[in-house]
Formats: C-alpha cells, sequence, structure tokens
C-alpha cells in the first residue's frame, strides 16, 4: 500500500506541476487590455519614421555638400605658369586620315555614318541612297 501512496503522491506532484506550467502559460499570453501596448508600439513606429527622415534628409544633404566640394575641387584655379611673359608656339600638322575623308564628303539627307570602337568609320547603309524622285 505505500506503493500505492507513493504513485498517488507523484501523481499530485506531476498534477500540481502541470498546474503551475498552465497558470504560468496563462499569464504569458493573457488577454485583456492591450491599449498601453498598442499606444506604446505606435509612438516608436512614430519615432521610427521620424529617424529614418532625419537620416535621409541628413544623407541628401550630405551627399549635395560632397558633390559640390568635388565640383569646387575640379575647377582648376587659374595660375600664372610662366610669369616672364614667354610662351611656347607648337603647331602639329595633321594627317590625312579615314576620318576626315568621312567628314569632309558631302553629306545626303538619310546617309548615315557609324564610327566604331576601334576608330573605322562606315556607313550604316551600303547601298547609295536613292535619289528624291
Amino acid at each position: 500500500m505505500a506503493d500505492a501512496t507513493t504513485g498517488q503522491d507523484q501523481a499530485m506532484a506531476a498534477a500540481m506541476e502541470a498546474q503551475k506550467k498552465l497558470q504560468k502559460a496563462i499569464y504569458f499570453y493573457r488577454t485583456g487590455d492591450l491599449t498601453a501596448w498598442n499606444y506604446s508600439v505606435l509612438a516608436l513606429s512614430f519615432l521610427g519614421l521620424f529617424l529614418g527622415l532625419f537620416l535621409l534628409s541628413k544623407n541628401i544633404l550630405n551627399n549635395r555638400k560632397r558633390k559640390m566640394m568635388a565640383l569646387y575641387n575640379s575647377v582648376p584655379v587659374k595660375k600664372d605658369e610662366e610669369s616672364d611673359g614667354k610662351q611656347a608656339v607648337l603647331t602639329l600638322e595633321k594627317e590625312k586620315s579615314q576620318e576626315d575623308s568621312a567628314f569632309k564628303k558631302e553629306v545626303l539627307p538619310g546617309d548615315i555614318s557609324v564610327q566604331w570602337k576601334d576608330g573605322q568609320i562606315t556607313s550604316l547603309y551600303t547601298d547609295s541612297p536613292e535619289a528624291d524622285v
């Protein structure tokens, strides 16, 4: 009989443990008035929105400033390289190249020339354009 009482005691202890776990779960997952939670989440969302807008505007202004500084730094400052007024004049003769011949010939309506990456200039249409009738 002692075994039966210990078995009942163990069963009662297990039932009490299960009841405690159930009470903890009910407390943890309780439902009720959640207006305080809803208002706090709403306030946090507005705070996040304003923080995001602030960072966005700060980033836009910094990018504008960086571009203006780059533009200002890229403009060469006029310096008087040779203060004594000496200058060298250099004249280069151009060789007659394919580019010069392509651009010197008379351009007709509808004639399209294409300059390729390798420097070659060709006509888009190999056939001669039709004369106006």
